[in-house]
């Protein structure tokens, strides 16, 4: 078999044939760094850690997954940030805490509702539970705009080709209506 941890090596790691962590080897303990900078590689700083990353087991080779931290995890607690963008030290102040949270209405669409507010009402909570934020929801109400539908009435996608140009609908309508309808 050959070893992925050689440079010269050429590899493609299988994202589909996942395993699952022996239970004896939990929990599974991240190495040790000198550098925890993000770098180029889009697979975050763990994938440096070569030794860590592949391993062999049966006579194949895998690797852990080195993502640990996706884009949700980073977006998901911005709100704190406005509240306090000034503080250096903590994501949000006392004072700031107090004064600003939670948000009174968060506008958001489906998508948008059903994975960044899941995730943001999970971190809150995390940071909660920590004792960063003295309240235990994020959001004090939460609206739901709907969806923009196609003339097929499926959602409106370009990947799915049924999008109306605004252009047209500003010039026999004007701006003012398209924006009142879209609300």
């Amino acid at each position: 078999s050959v070893d992925p941890k050689d440079p010269a090596c050429e590899h493609t790691i299988r994202y589909d044939l996942s395993i699952p962590v022996d239970e004896a080897d939990l929990p599974l303990r991240l190495p040790d760094m000198d550098d925890y900078q993000p770098g180029d590689d889009p697979a975050g700083c763990l994938a440096r850690a070569i030794d860590w990353r592949y391993f062999s087991k049966d006579g194949k080779w895998f690797a852990r997954e080195t993502n640990t931290m996706p884009q949700w995890a980073g977006s998901c607690w911005y709100y704190l940030r406005f509240a306090d963008n000034l503080n250096g030290d903590a994501a949000i102040g006392k004072d700031a805490d107090a004064d600003w949270l939670p948000v009174d209405l968060y506008i958001g669409g489906a998508e948008h509702a059903v994975l960044h507010l899941l995730y943001a009402r999970f971190w809150h909570q995390v940071l909660y539970d920590l004792g960063h934020t003295s309240h235990p929801e994020p959001f004090k109400k939460l609206v739901h705009q709907g969806l923009i539908l196609g003339a097929d009435g499926e959602k409106m996608s370009k990947s799915r080709g049924n999008v109306v140009n605004p252009d047209e609908i500003v010039e026999s309508a004007g701006a003012d209506a398209l924006r009142m309808y879209e609300m």
